[in-house]
């Protein structure tokens, strides 16, 4: 694959993501956040693995040892993410979780101690002043600050799950490793949600139509060919294209969940994606 073509692969598969917010919140009115993910992640593995049953059965030890390793790290993402979700707006959460464009680099430099460059200290700043004034368009929320919290946890998770994905995808059969991936997910939720939330079914049209978008659309497609597009590209290159996840989430929750824009929200808004942007140009030759 081209590196254009997984660009675009990426691209697409970060849009289907940012849907997943708004869905999710909607079903979060009648089950529990890990019951929600349980039956999603379970739904999609056995989808994706009757589709790609030959594949799927002939995987390595790298395969099945990646998809345990991305399993477990978008558990925590997921988890975090959805508690967070329940407590603050569908398009705050997906602007303050995908911060991990700016976080990515900073794990870089730990990783390999060379100091961040300047560009991305700033960036970083800049998104945290966006993070403060999505906190001020939060203020009359129940829970405001727990679900920041949680949604700021999410986005160092999520940051460490890129890495891990540009890492394991490169050793092991892609497809694969995000089927395995799903089901890792699947099973770990249901381990929790039967202790924590109870588990229920699905019982009404409208939670079976949302479960099945976020099924077939979020998790079959958004999930599972992340790591085929990652295969071809630097983790890098794909944090600066998850700008189009917190894009999708923030137009839909205006528009289709009629969510409030005030001042500080629009403050917040701008200075995050203007963070995302400027870091952007960083790469700009690297992608083109």
């Amino acid at each position: 694959m081209k590196k254009s073509h997984a660009g675009l692969l990426l691209a697409f598969v970060f849009i289907a993501r940012g849907t997943s917010f708004l869905f999710s919140k909607e079903l979060m009115k009648s089950m529990s956040p890990m019951n929600i993910l349980a039956i999603r992640f379970l739904l999609a593995f056995t989808v994706l693995s009757v589709i790609f049953n030959k594949r799927f059965h002939s995987f390595g030890k790298s395969s099945f040892k990646g998809g345990l390793i991305l399993g477990v790290l978008y558990t925590v993402c997921m988890a975090l993410e959805m508690y967070g979700l329940r407590l603050i707006d569908s398009g705050t959460c997906s602007l303050i979780e995908n911060m991990a464009i700016i976080i990515v680099p900073l794990y870089v430099a730990a990783l390999t101690r060379i100091p961040p460059k300047k560009k991305t200290i700033l960036c970083a700043l800049i998104a945290v002043a966006g993070v403060g004034f999505l906190s001020l368009s939060q203020s009359k929320t129940e829970g405001n600050a727990l679900g920041i919290t949680l949604t700021i946890l999410a986005a160092f998770t999520y940051a460490a799950c890129i890495l891990a994905t540009e890492k394991v995808s490169k050793n092991g059969d892609p497809v694969a490793i995000g089927i395995i991936q799903l089901g890792i997910m699947g099973l770990l939720s249901l381990l929790i949600a039967v202790p924590t939330g109870g588990l229920t079914f699905l019982t009404t049209s409208n939670q079976w139509l949302l479960m099945l978008i976020l099924v077939l659309i979020c998790s079959c497609f958004g999930f599972a060919f992340q790591p085929v597009g990652q295969k071809y590209i630097s983790a890098e290159a794909a944090a600066i294209l998850t700008v189009l996840n917190p894009l999708t989430a923030s137009i839909m929750g205006i528009a289709v969940a009629g969510e409030e824009i005030n001042a500080s929200k629009i403050i917040g808004y701008i200075l995050i994606i203007a963070s995302l942007l400027i870091y952007n140009i960083k790469f700009k030759n690297k992608i083109d």
